[in-house]
């Protein structure tokens, strides 16, 4: 992914960034991926803690494969989170996080007052007080591959309204599931029309 989006890109990327993917994955043990992805992008975002949901069930938690982290956390519960990704994310990139994108996009408590900016499906919220409306497409929508073309349809929809800007969720369960071509092509198909790619700071200084 990394290698096919900079051509059409450049590094104008935001990574979403887990601090420890599914209890399993820390990043205080891969700094050669850290590197990596800072290296290629123009921003990073933490992306909820473990991107699993660690106790209780609901409906949600079914429909994404228990992705919806952050729901089941409550406020106080939320900050410490935070702040403990924030930690981590501290020690390998040298700052924290200025935005956070929340796991299977289920925010639960967290407030744009926590970090500058959240982005979330529908919207880019600032703590400055900004809103930016989005038409986002998302392929990994949850447990089912077939979800991505109900993701791509949402995004297509959305961007018919012309008042959103258009927003390329990728995840790399894209490329197993075979939507890679098409989310290339409709990158192209933006560029194409006049479309210039931005990260999320940038975009709230520009809109």
């Amino acid at each position: 992914m990394i290698r096919d989006l900079p051509p059409l890109l450049g590094r104008r990327l935001s990574f979403g960034v887990v601090p420890d993917w599914h209890c399993a994955w820390p990043l205080h043990a891969h700094p050669e991926y850290c590197r990596l992805i800072s290296e290629n992008s123009a921003e990073l975002l933490l992306h909820g803690y473990f991107h699993r949901r660690q106790c209780g069930r609901v409906v949600t938690t079914l429909l994404t494969d228990g992705s919806d982290e952050m729901n089941e956390l409550d406020p106080a519960e939320t900050r410490r989170t935070l702040e403990r990704g924030q930690r981590v994310f501290t020690d390998m990139f040298g700052e924290p996080a200025r935005g956070f994108l929340a796991p299977a996009w289920q925010r639960g408590h967290v407030r744009t007052g926590d970090v500058e900016h959240v982005l979330g499906f529908f919207s880019l919220e600032s703590s400055a007080g900004r809103n930016v409306p989005l038409a986002t497409w998302s392929w990994d929508c949850g447990r089912w591959d077939w979800l991505g073309h109900v993701g791509h349809g949402i995004g297509s929809l959305l961007h018919s309204l012309n008042d959103r800007v258009p927003v390329l969720a990728i995840h790399p369960k894209d490329l197993e599931r075979g939507y890679w071509r098409s989310i290339l092509r409709l990158a192209r198909n933006l560029l194409e029309a006049g479309y210039e790619p931005a990260t999320l700071s940038r975009l709230l200084k520009t809109t």
